[in-house]
């Protein structure tokens, strides 16, 4: 059978048997039409792009990285065929920080791609775009979302709306987490048509981390210092232990600071917390591999990215029930538990165990590191090709 080559030319890709060149085919023209370039994202288009050469692979982002709140560095130039929009931000901030983009040109720049496909991320305005442009030229379009029943909650009425016309004779969807698919069926999509690639990090970057685990008091909390994660009801647990030795390291930066700060003070804890700003690459990964436990404390994050981040590094996790990866990243008891961040007593009770047991830490520290093997990213990227196979179908 011909074997799939590299790109040969613009718009065409080699096929190969026994080494040799046989011909060239026509590649297929995809865009992916997501908000900002942010890095894990980057990481997994650039992966397609390089590992699927039948694919003419575009990114359209609704804005760059300088109309949101997040320190991401430009990781996109890496990308080829990327596309910028001119985008009106609408940020509300206060206690948290959320950002909605009202992108210019979206219909301009789809006449100018002309693409086969369209995979549009989320339900926002360019996403509506996207997919009414392939109602009307008659081209598939694939619905990919991190979304979950927890986190859309506090959705409006006009938001429902949008969701039920992306939905409505979608050819396919991509769900980032098991919740994610519970709720797209939920919302009315069909369950034969939805197909997981969940959210995941370069693991290449964590090469060799966490083999030299050694447990002991560190506890490690990684996030914008917002008040949707949580980390005030860490505190609030933190300070109910007293008789065990821990310290609790923050990574991270934003408007809660110097409230947290305040709250460490009224706690008596104060002295025990350690603020290292924000931090990346390297840096955080030397901190997560000098940490003992991992703790996300969050009122909601769709996924919980750094929970992988620190099973790459070794780490046991305590995380939130309301971080809706959390379910298909953590195996209980295994590497980690999932806690209710509001019952103060619980919580407390499982960080004094976990830090008390270093045997069961080290255990957990070797699941962690075998756990990850299973989102690298040729793992992952097979439901991403079933939704695109169907599509063509």
């Amino acid at each position: 059978m011909p074997t799939v080559g590299n790109e040969s030319e613009e718009g065409y890709y080699q096929l190969i048997i026994g080494g040799s060149i046989i011909g060239t085919e026509i590649m297929k023209k995809i865009l992916i039409v997501t908000n900002i370039p942010s890095p894990y994202r980057v990481d997994f288009f650039y992966y397609l792009q390089t590992h699927k050469p039948e694919w003419e692979i575009h990114v359209l982002f609704q804005s760059g990285n300088q109309a949101s709140f997040r320190q991401w560095e430009g990781g996109e130039k890496k990308l080829k065929h990327t596309h910028f929009l001119k985008s009106r931000v609408i940020r509300k901030t206060g206690n948290d920080i959320t950002e909605k983009f009202l992108p210019q040109g979206v219909r301009k720049k789809l006449e100018e791609i002309r693409p086969e496909l369209i995979i549009g991320m989320e339900y926002n305005a360019g996403a509506v775009a996207a997919k009414h442009w392939c109602n009307v030229h008659r081209i598939p379009y694939i619905s990919w979302s991190d979304g979950t029943e927890h986190s859309e909650r506090n959705i409006r009425l006009y938001q429902k709306l949008l969701r039920k016309y992306i939905i409505r004779n979608t050819a396919a969807f991509i769900a980032s987490s098991s919740k994610t698919k519970e709720h797209q069926i939920r919302m009315g999509a069909s369950e034969d048509k939805i197909f997981i690639s969940e959210l995941t990090v370069d693991m290449d970057k964590y090469e060799g981390r966490g083999r030299a685990y050694q447990p002991g008091d560190m506890i490690l909390c990684v996030g914008s210092l917002i008040q949707r994660k949580g980390i005030d009801l860490l505190l609030n647990t933190l300070g109910q232990i007293r008789e065990t030795a821990w310290s609790l390291h923050i990574a991270g930066d934003g408007p809660e600071k110097e409230e947290l700060r305040k709250q460490a003070e009224n706690l008596g804890i104060s002295e025990r917390l350690i603020f290292h700003g924000y931090l990346s690459g390297d840096e955080l990964a030397d901190l997560y591999e000098k940490s003992t436990l991992f703790v996300l404390p969050t009122r909601e994050d769709c996924f919980g990215l750094v929970i992988l981040e620190a099973m790459c590094c070794g780490l046991p996790v305590l995380s939130s029930q309301y971080a809706d990866g959390a379910y298909d990243l953590i195996d209980e008891g295994k590497n980690g538990y999932l806690i209710d961040p509001y019952d103060t007593d619980r919580f407390a009770e499982r960080i004094r165990e976990m830090l008390t047991n270093r045997e069961l830490l080290g255990k957990m520290s070797e699941y962690s590191r075998n756990r990850v093997e299973e989102f690298r990213f040729e793992k992952v990227v097979t439901g991403l090709l079933q939704a695109v196979a169907l599509s063509f179908t």
